[in-house]
Order: C-alpha cells, then structure tokens, then sequence
C-alpha cells in the first residue's frame, strides 16, 4: 500500500472511532481565513461526514457561531488543526466557552489538533475549562500532543491529520525547480526569513470581507444571522483557498516549507518536501508518529542547508 493510501486508511480508521454513534452535528470554528491548510483540513472533515451519511446541520465560524448551539441536544465538532492549549488566545476563549456554555448532554468533539501550553497557567485552564467536560472527545495528531493531555481528557485519541482524507491531490506539472513556503506567523523561528518565500496566498475581497463581517457577528449577535448559509457554501470557501494553496505547491519539483500542511499537500501531490521545523516542533511531531521511514520524499533539514541545496 502506498503512502497515501495508507495514511488515508489510518485516518478514516481513527475519524470512524472519534465519530462512533455519530449521525448528525453541528460544526464550528470553520476556518475563514487566509490559511489554506485549515482549508484542507476543513474539506477532509467534510468528505469524511459525506462518505458515512453524518449530517451537519449548521456551519460556523468561532465570530458566528449561533446562539442555539448551546441548547442543542446534537452532538457539535469544532474544527481541526491549529493549536490546542492556548497559543491562539481568541480560538481559545471560543472553544472553552463552548464547553462551559453547551447543553450537559450534549457530546462535545474536538477533531484532531497539536497541542501546546504558552505557560503553566494556560494548561490550567484548558483543564479547568475544557478537559473537565464530562462528554468530551479529544484527537490529537501526534504523540508528544497525547502525552500532554492523556492525564487530562478521559476520551482521548490520536488521529492523522483531516487532510489525509482527501487522498492524492492532482496538480499540475512543475515549473521551477524549488518553491520556499514560509511561516510569517508567531509560529516561526525565522529561520527562512532570509529566503526569497512565499505563503498561504491572501484571499480575494469577497472572502476578506466575509472574515470580517464574522469576528464583527462576535461582538454583534445582530450579525449571526447574516452569516447562517448552507454548509456547502461555507465549504466552498474551503474550495477556493485549498486550490490556491495547491497552484502554489504545484508550480515546484521540491517544496522547502515550515508549514504542516504544505508539507502535507505536497507529500500528497508526490512532490519531494524539505521540511524545517516551526517553533514548536509541529512538522517533526508529526512526521515522527506517522511516517517513519515510509516516507521517501520527506527530509528533514536545517534552514541553511535546506537553502544551499
């Protein structure tokens, strides 16, 4: 079996034993923003509910999320990827919030995330505020991710990354030899800085403004309502920054990136990936739980070797 078959395997086995009893839900914490590997994960969980008949009954972004989830009875999904554990403050607050505020019976699913704690006091409060709801399921992707949580989270899983659902992503042929996606984020050590780069491509207008009006609906509920539309129209969204990341990742034979998922999509596109380390050892965790020695077109590299080569 090849690589991506096979990875496509393990996560279909672990999204099955995270969504076990699962029929329906509400979904949240879409990400509508620029970060095209958000996207991806957002269009793997998709087809992951689409291919076993789950029905989604609302999407949202953290800004939008409806009032009325909080008193349903129907199990809710927050979105994949990202950092658990209080690197992004605001998606934070969001989520505990969630799991203070829904109903008891209601089971909460976080699907798969790294985990990191900025400091002490906010793995104190992930505990206090998260990890103690009783219907809680937790996936994280990587095993460093477990060891931080297995004393914390009674249902606690690890789980490939969502984008392995999408299986092998077509492209284009290539058109330069090395393409450098760099972090411009919290998340890099600066260590590509120097290197002509670029990375995930700003959304064009329309997806600008609906980003917007959605961190706005947060502070305003009169807005919410404006942002309730169909799934599928928040997926395509997803649709649209996916394909911009991949016609970036397509125009190189080798990607040397600090991203996860443009290690990923481009592990998936069967281009040979150079991957550098972010800040806090994302991209080696994870390669490190899944891939072993099954991965052939992945090294590891530091920046100025990586860029010499």
């Amino acid at each position: 079996m090849s690589y991506i078959e096979t990875m496509r395997s393990r996560a279909e086995a672990a999204f099955t034993q995270l969504h076990r009893g699962v029929t329906e839900l509400h979904y949240t914490q879409f990400p509508d923003h620029k970060n095209s590997g958000d996207s991806a994960i957002a269009l793997g969980q998709a087809k992951f509910w689409k291919d076993n008949g789950i029905t989604v009954h609302t999407t949202s972004s953290a800004g939008s999320m409806p009032r009325r989830l909080t008193t349903s009875t129907v199990p809710v999904l927050i979105q994949g990827g990202g950092n658990l554990g209080g690197l992004y403050p605001v998606l934070s607050e969001s989520r505990y919030a969630l799991a203070e505020q829904l109903h008891a019976e209601t089971l909460l699913i976080q699907a798969p995330q790294s985990v990191v704690f900025p400091s002490d006091a906010d793995r104190r409060e992930l505990v206090r505020r998260f990890a103690s709801r009783p219907l809680l399921r937790v996936a994280v992707r990587d095993e460093a991710s477990y060891k931080l949580l297995r004393d914390d989270v009674a249902d606690l899983s690890l789980s490939p990354d969502a984008v392995h659902l999408l299986g092998p992503i077509v492209a284009p042929e290539p058109t330069m030899r090395r393409l450098v996606i760099a972090r411009t984020d919290d998340e890099t050590t600066g260590a590509l800085a120097t290197a002509p780069s670029a990375d995930w491509p700003n959304d064009p207008i329309d997806l600008r403004a609906h980003e917007w009006l959605g961190w706005r609906a947060n502070r305003h509920p009169v807005i919410k309502p404006l942002m309730e539309r169909t799934h599928e129209a928040w997926m395509r969204r997803a649709e649209r920054r996916f394909a911009a990341a991949v016609n970036l990742i397509a125009q190189s034979e080798t990607i040397v990136t600090d991203r996860l998922h443009a290690m990923l999509i481009g592990l998936q596109m069967g281009r040979r990936v150079i991957a550098i380390d972010n800040n806090n050892r994302k991209l080696s965790s994870y390669a490190e739980t899944w891939f072993g020695d099954t991965q052939p077109l992945l090294t590891f590299e530091h920046a100025a070797q990586a860029l010499r080569s």
